[in-house]
């Protein structure tokens, strides 16, 4: 896609996005998109074929944004727990300032696609790679990728659902203290 093609293209994401989390999945259509946008009906259809086309790309591009997130900062000269500290911090932050992904987080689990798509695309993440490596050195269990995302960073996930919903805060020293608890959790 051309520049001004990936403009629209996230313009719909955006629409789509506000609209899952004011509505739900279910509610979705893409006349209410393309209203939501701000463009006609018949020009949603220029970027996407149908409903199940925009949200499989529009699972892409959230998986996508979050796995961009999640490395950033990674360093590979540091500590197994220091990258894993890095990535956790990452997650965190990441859901904080973006307060509609983590509102949609259940929405998002039933984009027929979703699945798919994270499996697909979790195979090269920063966090797989990170597993695999750590597992061959002996450093972490060796459980499937997903699992340890489970017993690790999803804390940070399920942390930021709390803070959103339920006003939940926690203090630096309390995250520290579940970063290091989380690690002794897939730690060998």
């Amino acid at each position: 896609m051309r520049q001004s093609e990936n403009d629209m293209a996230e313009q719909i994401f955006l629409a789509t996005e506000r609209l899952m989390a004011e509505s739900g999945l279910h509610n979705l259509s893409m006349h209410k998109i393309a209203k939501e946008a701000q463009i006609s009906p018949g020009t949603i259809y220029i970027y996407f074929k149908n409903k199940d086309e925009l949200l499989e790309q529009f699972a892409r591009r959230v998986f996508t944004l979050f796995t961009r997130e999640l490395a950033k900062d990674y360093d590979e000269t540091r500590s197994y727990f220091e990258r894993y500290r890095t990535m956790w911090w990452n997650v965190w932050n990441h859901l904080g300032a973006n307060p509609m992904t983590v509102a949609n987080m259940s929405q998002y689990k039933s984009i027929p696609a979703f699945l798919d798509v994270c499996s697909e695309l979790d195979r090269e993440s920063q966090w797989a790679l990170y597993c695999k490596q750590a597992i061959a050195d002996n450093v972490i269990c060796d459980l499937p990728s997903k699992v340890l995302f489970i017993l690790g960073l999803e804390s940070a996930v399920n942390l930021a659902f709390d803070r959103q919903f339920f006003k939940r805060e926690l203090s630096d020293e309390t995250l520290e203290d579940v970063i290091e608890r989380t690690w002794r959790a897939i730690q060998k």
